[in-house]
Order: structure tokens, then C-alpha cells, then sequence
């Protein structure tokens, strides 16, 4: 469910202020197809990726865009649990089966199989010389969840048409029906055929996001953009997949017995508020030399989860000859830990001698808790013929992970690399 938030919703609305023009001449169509191939180190998740995109000129600035995408996702997935000197058993999402970890060993389900179909609509529309609307919808579903939203951004230029304000709202529906049904978040996990004491078959959140941006075209070689987002989500927000250890303080070790069932293993899923509320300010900047193109952008993250991000992003095109170019590209990304992220939970400190959990919310997912990353790469574009063009990715990305609060040597999380590769090939008719 969470992976798929590589491409997030919110692109439907946000792309009115990056658009400069979907195809070259009235009436001409663009198509686009593309493959990435997204692979994690130590036999984690892989994934593939098949898109295509579609464009037609209708003629006075009227477009109609399309997008097809499928990803194809296997491989193991962090679990949330951590390494142990001891033997652990986990049971499958569905329930029923069980899976076990040797001492020494990082726990990963290795039981992840995803797909997703995604179908992006827009029709960009002028309203008079000055101003235009985009309307998008998409829709996907994976195994697990379904998302729908719907879009509308207001354009309106100025200045000689040298500068664009914009503003939009996007509103996305999500069903969730986890493999198993959903688990009672701070609740134990079960053995495998035991009742697992799930809260109902499925659950939904609805997301907002509202955006205003501002465009500048400074000189005939350089524009900037300025985004601000606002976003708010209500409902269902767990991985459930997602658990967390129970130490036994005096060994360290996964607890054993006290309070548990004898049904119960020492993991309890995680619970995050239901509730969430984001604040993005993006900003990018792209300046054409006599051939070469450079484009720069910050991105600030901030949410009442406690996470704050930072991201650095820089592309450079060096144009080789008229039908060749490389593009360098480096990423930095950092990210602070939500408020509520823990390593593991600690009997008589989070949870009591009864079993009642102490805390309110509580993840051991990496993804809400504080890393680096760090991307780099080299595009190489080759233009077949004046209206064709195909081009070759390969990146490497190095995620960091802050082990500095971990309270016991050997329970690090262990960092990750993965390897991006994609071919794509445009087009114009």
C-alpha cells in the first residue's frame, strides 16, 4: 500500500504549474512510453514499471492529457521488527501462515507481491487570452487499496503573460482492505490460525491538498516557481504490515510470557494518528545557456507528525551535438523522525504489568523515522529524427539510516541502496 506513494496524487493538480506544452504544432499528438526498473539491495523490493503518456493539441492552447501506469512490485519488505539474538516467527499479513527469522538477521516479509494500475486524465481549457483551468482526475488499485481523486487548478497570467499565478485543490478518496483485514493498531499479532481479532474488512481516508504558485519568467533564458501546498488526510493512515518489538528489559530480548496470551507473539502493530496535516514549499529555478540547461530546486516539508524534510535537487543538460545529450542528476534528501517513531517498546516503560499500552501512537517504520538519502545519475537523450527522441536513466540511491537513538548494539536498521533504471522514447505526429 505504501509504496505506491512514489507517485502521489497530488501531481494531478500540482502539474498545471509545471506545464509549458504538451505538444509542438495545433492538432499534433505527443506519445511518451517509458519502462523503470526500481531495484533494492540485499533482495528487497523490486519493482517495474511500464507507463504511457499521451497528448493532443485540440488548437488554442486547449490540451487533453492521459496516462497509463502499471508497477509490478515483489521481493521482502521490512516488517518494523529488529534484529534479535534470538529466533523469531512472524505470522503472514493473511493470518494463517508463518515465517521465521534466524538470530542476527534483519525480520523482512518476504511475502510482498503488488500490483497497481494508475489512470491519470487532464483537460487544460482557456477561459479567455489571459487565464485557462485544468481539470484531472486518476484512479488506481493494487491488491489492497483503490484511490480516486479529482482536481481543478485555476491559471491567470500577467506581465505580458510573463508571469502565471495559479491555484488548485485536489480531493483523493482511498479504500484500504488489507490482505487478512485490519488489525487493531497496539494490539498483539497472533499465531498463525488463531483468531486474529481484526477491527473490520476495510477503511478509507480522504485527502485535501490546496496549492497556489507563482511563475516568473526573468529573461528570454530563465523562469523560476514558487509552490506552496497545504494538505490535510483524515482516516486510515498504518502500514499494516507494519509491527513493533515488546523488550523484556532484563534480557533485551523479545518478551516471553507476562502478559501475553499464549495465542499472543511479542509484536504489537503499529498505530499512527488518523489525522495528518502537511505544509510543502517548493521552489525551482531553470536557466538555458547558449545550448546547456540547468535546473534547480529546494523542497521544504512539514507536517504535525513532527517530520521535516529538506530536498536538494539539481539536473544539468550539456548538449554533446544536435542529436545527443548527457544529463547529470544528484538528489539530497533529509528527513527528520516523527513524533511518534520508536525503535521497539519496553515492558514496564510503554507498557504495563496488565498489558495496557502506555502510549497513544507508535512506528517502527524507517519511512517516519529520520534518514539521509542521497540519489545521483546520468541521463543520455538521443534525438532519432526531429520529432522523436529516446533516452536512457541509470541512478543509484543511498538511503542513510539514523541509528543513533538505537538503545542496543546489533539492532541498527540496516541502510539501503537501490538502483534505478528506465528507457523511454517520445514522440511527435
Amino acid at each position: 500500500m505504501q509504496l505506491k506513494k512514489i507517485s502521489n496524487s497530488l501531481g494531478v493538480a500540482s502539474c498545471a504549474l509545471l506545464q509549458t506544452g504538451n505538444a509542438a504544432a495545433s492538432n499534433d499528438w505527443r506519445g511518451d512510453s517509458s519502462f523503470l526498473l526500481y531495484s533494492e539491495s540485499d533482495n528487497r523490493v523490486t519493482a517495474f514499471e511500464p507507463a504511457v503518456r499521451g497528448a493532443i493539441d485540440l488548437g488554442d492552447e486547449e490540451f487533453v492529457n492521459f496516462q497509463v501506469v502499471v508497477d509490478a512490485l515483489t521481493g521482502a519488505t521490512p516488517n518494523g521488527a529488529h534484529k534479535s539474538t534470538a529466533v523469531q516467527t512472524f505470522t503472514n499479513p493473511s493470518g494463517n501462515g508463518e515465517y521465521t527469522v534466524q538470530p542476527g538477521e534483519f525480520p523482512l516479509s518476504k511475502t510482498f507481491r503488488d500490483t497497481r494500475v494508475a489512470i491519470t486524465g487532464e483537460w487544460d481549457k482557456p477561459l479567455d487570452r489571459l487565464s485557462s483551468v485544468l481539470m484531472g482526475a486518476a484512479v488506481s488499485s493494487e491488491v489492497d487499496y483503490t484511490s480516486t481523486s479529482l482536481s481543478g487548478t485555476y491559471k491567470r497570467d500577467f506581465n505580458n503573460r510573463n508571469t502565471t499565478l495559479a491555484t488548485g485543490l485536489a480531493l483523493t478518496y482511498d479504500l484500504i482492505f488489507p490482505i487478512g483485514e485490519v488489525p487493531r493498531g497496539l494490539n498483539p499479532m497472533r499465531v498463525g490460525g488463531a483468531d486474529q481479532q481484526r477491527v473490520s474488512s476495510d477503511d478509507t481516508r480522504t485527502t485535501l491538498d490546496f496549492i497556489i504558485g507563482f511563475t516568473q519568467i526573468v529573461s528570454r533564458t530563465t523562469y523560476f516557481q514558487l509552490n506552496y501546498t497545504f494538505g490535510t488526510s483524515s482516516g486510515y493512515h498504518n502500514d499494516y504490515n507494519n509491527v513493533l518489538t515488546v523488550l523484556d528489559p532484563a534480557t533485551n530480548e523479545p518478551l516471553v510470557g507476562g502478559w501475553l496470551d499464549p495465542q499472543d507473539r511479542p509484536y504489537l502493530f503499529e498505530k499512527r494518528p488518523d489525522r495528518r496535516t502537511r505544509n510543502t514549499l517548493f521552489l525551482r529555478g531553470v536557466h538555458h545557456f547558449t545550448e546547456d540547461v540547468m535546473h534547480l530546486s529546494y523542497r521544504y516539508f512539514a507536517d504535525d507528525w513532527g517530520i521535516r524534510s529538506h530536498t536538494l535537487d539539481m539536473k544539468y543538460r550539456y548538449i554533446m551535438t544536435e542529436k545527443h545529450y548527457l544529463q547529470p542528476h544528484l538528489r539530497f534528501y533529509t528527513q527528520s523522525k516523527a513524533d511518534f517513531y520508536r525503535h521497539d517498546l519496553v515492558q514496564g516503560t510503554d507498557i504495563d504489568a496488565s498489558g495496557n499500552v502506555l502510549v497513544d501512537y507508535a512506528s517502527s517504520d524507517y519511512r517516519v523515522g529520520a534518514f539521509d538519502s542521497l540519489t545521483y545519475g546520468l541521463s543520455y537523450g538521443y534525438r532519432v529524427t526531429p520529432t522523436s527522441e529516446f533516452t536512457v536513466r541509470g541512478e543509484l540511491m543511498n538511503q542513510m539510516i539514523d541509528n543513533s537513538e538505537v538503545p542496543r548494539p546489533g539492532e541498527d536498521t540496516p541502510d539501503l541502496t537501490a538502483l534505478i533504471f528506465q528507457m523511454g522514447y517520445s514522440f511527435i505526429w
